[in-house]
């Protein structure tokens, strides 16, 4: 949203009635947004209880025209603010959802998954102009209710959103490359400026935003729930340790975020039970192992997203790492750490580092708390064959405990 601030500006016009908001005179600010959301409520309201029957093309364009005014009453407002403010913004949510997944089934139905990704791209993409940008405003809308309280994400989550949004991302896989910035320029018009963007910009600006509705969905239980019963949830082990051309790696990057974010707030026991019973850990292994296109540091970026997903998983559970035991993870990682040595690389040897340091640290990671046996409880530590050493000074010695890891 902080793009479409700037875009908007402070003397922008935004259905009719937040023209001329100057944001030096806190009061005035106050009043104009006092007054575009006593207007916002007057349109939901129409659209909801329309005085005569509306198609469903009318529909879509009656909630189309309410966007651009929702994110300019609320793009600068706390979260808090949405059920405080607009008490209709449950129903809101509901239709705003099940819109834009409705649009994304219509373009991705009966297609390749390069023209389905192709088509949802620009659809979803900034266009000449924010505000008849449909797709944009859409996902930006929903950038902004992602933030709001649970009863919101609830909702989402039951119109097949974050599903909807997983299965783009991975469709985003197949995007042909862009043209060049010099070849391919939109210059979009505010009252008081025009700027430039390039095709190259409009991917990246998508890209931020669509990731952060997934990571402030994922943030939450219900949708990784959402994703696992619609058997979604794959897709994303999947993304993250397949190969794709080096113009859609900010997508696997993007992957990598939703999954991490997953691993740190949606790991109920449904949603561990379905990673175990569908071998994502498994599949993540051999696709390394299997990818004979993937760089050494494309591979070691592989697996610090597996090993933090392991390490935030074995808070939960212990299953995870076992998977990851069983599959052969360690074995190839042995094998994969060996070839990174046999590299002289300054980017080998960094890469070499920082999985090790990795490495180490999940070797702390467990389910289970490691205690001492009871023999060993109030007493020292018996370490075999080790025996106190003589003290060479007068009669006075310094006796430095050892912990046992640091023994070999």
């Amino acid at each position: 949203m902080n793009v479409m601030r700037k875009w908007w500006g402070s003397g922008s016009r935004v259905g009719g009635v937040l023209e001329g908001l100057d944001p030096a005179n806190p009061p005035a600010a106050q009043q104009h947004l006092a007054l575009g959301l006593m207007h916002l409520k007057k349109l939901f309201s129409e659209y909801s209880i329309p005085p005569h029957p509306l198609s469903e093309a009318e529909k879509e364009d009656k909630l189309y025209n309410m966007l651009p005014l929702f994110c300019k009453v609320f793009g600068a407002s706390p979260a808090s603010d949405l059920q405080e403010k607009f008490s209709e913004v449950i129903m809101f949510t509901q239709h705003v959802s099940k819109l834009i997944v409705t649009e994304i089934k219509r373009r991705a139905s009966n297609q390749s998954t390069e023209a389905a990704s192709c088509a949802i791209v620009r659809f979803l993409e900034i266009d000449s102009c924010e505000e008849s940008s449909n797709g944009w405003m859409l996902l930006s809308t929903l950038n902004l209710l992602a933030a709001g309280p649970p009863q919101l994400i609830e909702v989402m989550t039951a119109a097949s959103l974050p599903s909807t949004l997983v299965k783009c991302l991975y469709l985003f896989f197949d995007l042909p490359e862009y043209e060049s910035p010099s070849a391919d320029a939109t210059t979009l018009q505010t009252d008081k400026e025009a700027a430039e963007f390039s095709a190259g910009e409009r991917r990246i600006f998508l890209q931020k935003v669509f990731v952060q509705v997934l990571v402030k969905l994922c943030s939450h239980t219900a949708p990784a729930e959402e994703l696992a019963r619609k058997d979604d949830l794959t897709l994303l082990f999947s993304a993250i340790t397949s190969w794709c051309p080096q113009h859609n790696a900010l997508w696997r990057k993007s992957a990598a975020e939703v999954l991490m974010t997953l691993s740190r707030h949606g790991l109920s026991q449904p949603v561990v039970s379905y990673i175990h019973n569908k071998g994502c850990v498994a599949l993540c292994v051999e696709n390394m192992e299997r990818g004979q296109d993937l760089s050494p540091l494309e591979i070691v970026e592989m697996f610090v997203t597996v090993f933090c997903f392991l390490k935030d998983s074995s808070e939960v559970s212990q299953t995870l790492l076992d998977d990851f035991r069983s599959s052969q993870g360690y074995a190839f990682l042995t094998e994969f750490l060996l070839r990174l040595e046999a590299d002289k690389s300054d980017e080998s040897r960094e890469a070499l580092r920082n999985l090790v340091l990795l490495v180490s640290s999940l070797s702390y990671c467990g389910y289970l708390e490691l205690k001492p046996s009871s023999a060993s409880v109030g007493s020292l530590f018996h370490i075999p064959g080790f025996s106190l050493p003589i003290p060479s000074g007068r009669g006075q010695s310094l006796l430095v405990g050892i912990a046992p890891q640091s023994c070999k």
